[in-house]
């Protein structure tokens, strides 16, 4: 047995190195080792030529059949060196082992080998890195401004606190620094933002010490990895017996990551594997986009967008919507204040929910691609039947888009890619609807007639273009760029895509010029 496994592992040895003569390929055989410890029928020092390419093609076809069936090249090199063992056991003859050889090669695969890796396919289902444009681009071109404002904002309430004799005119400004400095929770965003991408390793420990997370044996994870590693070979797998999910990605390091697989993604495995399959490809979505370092399992991102809006009820609206029905004495004032305060949580979340919807509507393209809108739909109404709480549904619209707009997406409504791309310049038109729509009654309320309100409108709008001004070049440059990345050089219909982004950039393009007209001298 020693003296066979010698010469399959010199036969193999000989295989990787150069190509050698004949005389060269001898095989390593104990002293008492009969079959294929004779390489050769007529001459015992040497190994036949046709029989070592024979080998050279089992063992070639068996480690690529096991590659493409997800198994690590390393471990199916291992698994193909076992099977040749067997084949080369003692009592085996030349003849037999030929004939076991033969039918090896022979035999056609179990099952239709998978298809190719998703790497090297197009790209074209993915849609602008908005979640990393406002990361990059929003937040340190805003964060600056928003802090400039608040120390303005605070150097008056201070003042009314301070230089005012009336005790409830003290009360007023209290009450506003305390509002006024939730407004600086776009601060916390960014460095929760941060956080995540600089400990990625410590926050895939704590992930997996927090839903209990760890390398299983059951057949169905080893199916689901198997399936997992074609397509992305840096993506490993953990198992959870926690029933809140289906699954969800998360990083372990710079360039790895893992997907959580809960119990009832293996239930859905075996009663509708298409369906199980949509889900790991939206998570291998992620992966591609580099979504994982920023959403996902333990993100102190997605955290701090959910409970921004109630912390900033209870902190800033409460307490002035109190000093105002209690009849306080600049409660007229305040009132204006509140209009503009309550306006302040949708224009501030509306960019990274916005970036957060569209991530998330990107990884589902790709399986749609992959696997259909039909199989899609069905892995997302198996997720909506999973069980949480109306607080926990109501969180996760923060970041992740209703289920039932997942729905009319994939099924291509809302004039399809056209649609998605005009999503993120239309939100910067949001944003500025609403503070328009606030700004006037909340002017007329502090005493000015309507001819000036409207004017102070205006401006305001003026003000917040020109401040927007970059953000909205950014916006432009890549909604043009956008396709000529991710085109598919070969695909007839490349073109196709075009059209979508450069009506979506007309209108990023419209504002940033617009930002102009506030600085032309006028009369």
């Amino acid at each position: 047995m020693i003296g066979n496994t010698l010469a399959v592992y010199a036969l193999i040895q000989a295989r990787r190195g150069t190509e050698t003569s004949s005389p060269e390929r001898a095989a390593v055989r104990g002293p008492s080792s009969p079959g294929p410890s004779s390489p050769s029928r007529t001459d015992p020092g040497r190994t036949d030529p046709g029989q070592g390419r024979l080998l050279d093609q089992a063992i070639d076809l068996l480690t690529e059949r096991l590659v493409a069936y997800g198994i690590s090249r390393e471990r199916a090199e291992q698994q193909t060196y076992r099977l040749l063992e067997t084949v080369f056991a003692p009592g085996n003859t030349l003849e037999e082992i030929e004939a076991l050889l033969t039918a090896l090669l022979a035999t056609p695969p179990a099952a239709p080998l998978p298809e190719p890796r998703l790497g090297g396919r197009s790209r074209s289902w993915m849609l602008p890195p908005w979640l990393w444009f406002y990361l990059i681009a929003c937040l340190p071109v805003g964060v600056p401004g928003l802090i400039g404002d608040w120390i303005r904002q605070a150097t008056d309430y201070w003042g009314l606190m301070t230089d005012s004799s009336v005790g409830v005119a003290r009360t007023a400004g209290i009450v506003l620094g305390v509002a006024s400095i939730t407004q600086l929770f776009p601060v916390l965003v960014l460095l929760g933002a941060m956080a995540s991408l600089l400990l990625p390793a410590s926050r895939g420990r704590r992930v997996e010490r927090r839903h209990d997370l760890r390398v299983s044996d059951n057949p169905v994870i080893g199916e689901i990895a198997a399936f997992v590693r074609r397509q992305d070979p840096s993506i490993a797998i953990r198992f959870s017996e926690s029933s809140r999910m289906l699954a969800r990605v998360y990083p372990v390091g710079w360039r790895k990551a893992r997907i959580a697989v809960f119990l009832p993604l293996t239930v859905l495995w075996r009663a509708d594997r298409e369906a199980a399959e949509a889900v790991l490809l939206h998570e291998i979505a992620h992966r591609r986009q580099r979504d994982q370092h920023v959403v996902g399992l333990a993100s102190p991102f997605t955290w701090l967008v959910r409970v921004w809006g109630p912390i900033f009820v209870l902190a800033g609206l409460l307490p002035i919507t109190l000093y105002a029905t209690f009849g306080g004495v600049a409660g007229r004032l305040l009132i204006g204040q509140l209009l503009v305060l309550a306006v302040a949580v949708p224009r501030m979340l509306l960019m990274p929910v916005m970036a957060l919807w569209l991530a998330e509507l990107s990884a589902d393209r790709l399986a749609v691609r992959e696997r259909g809108a039909d199989v899609l739909i069905r892995a997302l109404d198996r997720e909506r039947a999973l069980p949480r709480g109306r607080l926990r549904r109501a969180g996760g619209l923060l970041t992740h888009p209703p289920l039932g707009l997942r729905r009319k997406v994939a099924e291509g409504r809302f004039h399809g890619l056209t649609g998605l791309a005009v999503a993120w310049p239309a939100t910067l038109v949001v944003r500025l609807v609403l503070v328009s729509a606030v700004a006037l009654p909340a002017f007329m309320l502090i005493g000015e007639d309507a001819g000036a309100a409207i004017a102070h409108v205006f401006q305001s709008i003026a003000d917040g273009l020109a401040f927007d001004r970059l953000i909205l070049a950014g916006s432009t440059v890549l909604l043009v760029v956008w396709p000529w990345i991710v085109r598919t050089r070969h695909d007839d219909r490349r073109n196709a895509q075009f059209i979508p982004y450069a009506l979506a950039a007309v209108l990023p393009l419209a504002l940033y010029s617009a930002s102009f007209l506030g600085n032309v001298p006028t009369g």
